[in-house]
């Protein structure tokens, strides 16, 4: 039998975390030695600083846009808020159009790069370009997110569409893998395009981190390779008692999230390493 009590701890701790700091609360806002020192994700998905940027600066004004869905993919291989302000306010998208925009944003890149600015995020691992020499932010746009632009027509019918087949469409362009496609889609699901979907509680992708939860849980070995219909199997699982175990409310897009986040909590526990990331204020937490 799995052994759940870790992964229920962390979800309660973390959001308890989350609740002390909206309402104002001076820190320390837990009394968890490892959730005060390093920066966890929140148990809700939407609860993340980056996520609350895209739902007010992308998903609710362009709600209606029929290129939705594409900037939706740009702003996860991003990731940065004021790189993503700065692509707006130069114009390079969104699309407004057929013409192709990744060029515009290529150039944009380069640009802010060259003004010193911080162009992605931190907090995942971005794909680069295997060709010598060859601009990463031409790379980016015009290669990995260009690569979706040129497909744009298998993106158009979304009335019938589920997040497992907008997973693998995503998938089948370069520089997209499991985790990366996961994070659009997700931000999908929270839009008219898949909040439809007839899997929206019962698919999610699992990523490295979430197996390595699992393993953690069921008593397998951490690196024990796991098919994705028995990840999947296990996360309904958990999502099926998850709120009556914590008190926490969430949707099942949440579930790989929190087992990710248990197995970073695990490791620093059980003193097999850390995490990248240490809290700084205005991040995180």
């Amino acid at each position: 039998m799995p052994e759940y009590a870790p992964l229920w701890y962390w979800v309660r701790e973390r959001e308890h975390v989350r609740i002390r700091k909206d309402r104002g609360d001076a820190r320390p806002w837990t009394d968890d030695p490892i959730l005060s020192t390093y920066r966890f994700c929140n148990v809700r998905r939407e609860d993340d600083r980056v996520t609350v940027w895209v739902r007010d600066n992308i998903r609710k004004p362009y709600a209606d846009h029929p290129h939705l869905w594409f900037m939706l993919c740009i702003a996860r291989q991003i990731n940065w808020p004021p790189t993503l302000s700065h692509l707006m306010a130069s114009e390079a998208w969104p699309a407004t159009d057929n013409a192709d925009p990744c060029p515009a944003i290529a150039r944009e890149l380069n640009e802010w790069q060259a003004r010193g600015e911080k162009v992605y995020t931190g907090a995942y691992m971005i794909s680069a370009p295997s060709t010598k020499g060859t601009s990463k932010q031409a790379y980016i746009a015009e290669t990995v997110c260009g690569g979706l632009w040129a497909r744009r027509a298998l993106f158009s019918q979304w009335q019938d569409a589920t997040l497992q087949r907008t997973h693998e469409l995503v998938t089948r362009s370069n520089g997209w893998g499991q985790f990366m496609a996961y994070q659009a889609v997700v931000d999908m699901r929270f839009t008219s395009l898949l909040d439809h979907a007839a899997d929206r509680e019962t698919w999610a992708a699992a990523g490295p981190g979430t197996i390595r939860g699992l393993n953690r849980l069921h008593g397998r070995a951490i690196d024990c390779r796991l098919s994705q219909a028995q990840a999947l199997s296990e996360m309904r699982a958990i999502y099926r008692v998850v709120r009556n175990e914590t008190g926490v409310e969430m949707d099942f897009s949440d579930v790989p999230n929190i087992l990710c986040e248990t197995d970073k909590y695990l490791r620093v526990k059980n003193r097999e390493g850390r995490p990248r990331g240490l809290y700084v204020a205005g991040r995180g937490h």
